[in-house]
């Protein structure tokens, strides 16, 4: 039985030392892109470290347990400076609504296997948004949602391409697509991603942009790195109050999205929000889970001020509507 007990032992060590390797790797994302992918299971990591922590320091005696509790805690220390910043950052509060009118806005990835648009519907009704936005906004979805939505959002437009690239926007406030190539109209195009670009005046005349879009995971690397890349070559020619929302499919915690953030000028006001997955195939059917990533994303540049934002409620999409409110000051 001993020789059993020496198995366990070593290992829940081997594993506690293997958590906090998987963590310090993910710290060098920066440098090796593949390294990166690591961050985005930084939700794992994280508790993952401080069990192994605890793990090692009960489990381990002698030299090994100093040389391996010192291991353990760089793990941790490397997972908490990526986690701990956002953590901090979610406990901020929003700015008290002024003078200049307040408008409110959802995204929502609609998920393409999604059939019951009347949830999707109500839950739009039970939030009153004035601007909508959808990701995987197929055919079918379209067929359905659309004569639901048009009595109250006459303002629409859609994008239909591969995969990535069914988008829609509807809106109770006229708008101005900018027709910038990027918005195909043939389901049967290979392009991956496409956005919807739109000029907007608030109720006062101020004038903002709206662009949403649906980026492809990150594996493999270079791919999403490379919309990410296009997608800026889009944001450097917008001028002015601008919100940009949508499946991301990328994580907070990366430095890829990190880096794309910073180098736009944006505030990324989706903090601590997970929204996916709701839904995830196994044992031969859709069943539903609880979100742990957080997907999709609102970000904002120019003089925009959000007033509120949470998750709305859910619909039979794999993803959580984004709902928030916003001012043009």
């Amino acid at each position: 039985m001993s020789i059993v007990f020496k198995l366990i032992r070593w290992g829940l060590v081997l594993g506690a030392l293997g958590v906090a390797t998987l963590s310090i790797l993910a710290l060098f994302g920066f440098a090796v892109p593949e390294l990166d992918l690591l961050n985005h299971a930084q939700i794992f990591l994280l508790p993952g470290t401080v069990i192994a922590l605890v793990l090692v320091a009960i489990v381990l005696r002698g030299q090994w347990r100093s040389l391996a509790v010192i291991y353990v805690f760089v793990g941790v220390a490397a997972s908490a400076n990526v986690m701990v910043p956002e953590f901090i950052a979610g406990m901020r509060g929003y700015p008290t609504p002024g003078a200049a009118p307040v408008v409110r806005m959802m995204t929502h990835n609609l998920f393409g296997m999604n059939y019951e648009m009347e949830k999707v519907s109500a839950a739009i009704f039970a939030e009153d948004p004035d601007i909508i936005v959808f990701q995987e906004y197929f055919g079918e979805q379209a067929t359905e949602l659309h004569p639901l939505l048009l009595e109250r959002y006459p303002y629409f437009v859609r994008c239909r391409g591969g995969k990535r690239a069914n988008l829609g926007m509807y809106s109770r406030i006229p708008f101005e697509q900018v027709e910038d190539g990027a918005c195909p109209d043939n389901a049967y195009v290979t392009t991956r991603t496409a956005h919807i670009l739109a000029k907007f005046e608030t109720p006062d005349g101020k004038p903002f942009s709206v662009i949403t879009t649906h980026m492809d995971w990150p594996i493999p690397v270079q791919r999403q790195r490379d919309q990410l890349t296009a997608l800026s070559e889009v944001l450097d020619k917008i001028e002015g109050p601008m919100i940009l929302a949508g499946d991301f499919n990328s994580t907070p915690w990366s430095y890829s999205l990190r880096a794309f953030v910073a180098e736009n000028g944006l505030v990324r006001q989706t903090v601590n929000l997970v929204t996916y997955p709701l839904r995830w195939f196994y044992f031969g059917a859709w069943r539903d889970t609880l979100p742990f990533l957080p997907l999709d994303h609102v970000m904002t540049r120019g003089g925009m001020t959000v007033h509120e934002l949470h998750a709305g409620r859910r619909t039979a999409s794999d993803h959580l509507p984004v709902v928030f409110e916003f001012a043009v000051e």
